[in-house]
């Protein structure tokens, strides 16, 4: 069964962007405590949201380059970015949703880890909402302050 992991991921959409980048390249290189994974797909809330963060994994981490792409570039990248409209192929054993609003197919995953924006407004309301939700599912569900 799927757990879901929310994730406190700073303030604003763009330090949630940066959270992210960082946050993936550790879940690939075995680093983080949360996921470990081979490959990853990442929701973003909107297409600018996911150019913002492919843009960022260029940059992050400063010394290595991790394959990625927006999902529908057709390539089959370690990182796979996607927003609404667009479909994961499902491969991949990690979502990590930096959108407030529950995914589709998280069944499919063996980590969901839901990124929670702590702007004390609509994204953080929305992101409680999914946490609801996923309890309602019948999903294990844990919050972690910071990773």
């Amino acid at each position: 069964m799927t757990e879901a992991t929310f994730l406190a991921s700073g303030n604003t959409m763009i330090e949630a962007v940066n959270f992210t980048a960082e946050l993936s390249n550790k879940i690939l290189l075995n680093q983080d405590d949360v996921a470990q994974a081979e490959r990853i797909d990442i929701f973003c809330n909107d297409i600018g949201d996911a150019e913002k963060l492919d843009e960022v994994l260029w940059a992050k981490p400063k010394y290595s380059i991790i394959s990625h792409s927006l999902v529908d570039k057709g390539q089959d990248d370690l990182i796979r970015i996607g927003y609404p409209g667009t479909k994961f192929n499902l491969l991949s054993d990690c979502l990590i949703n930096l959108s407030p609003d529950l995914p589709k197919n998280l069944d499919t995953y063996k980590y969901y880890l839901q990124l929670v924006i702590m702007d004390g407004g609509d994204l953080r309301a929305r992101a409680a909402d999914t946490w609801s939700k996923c309890k309602e599912l019948g999903l294990s569900t844990k919050f972690i302050e910071a990773t």
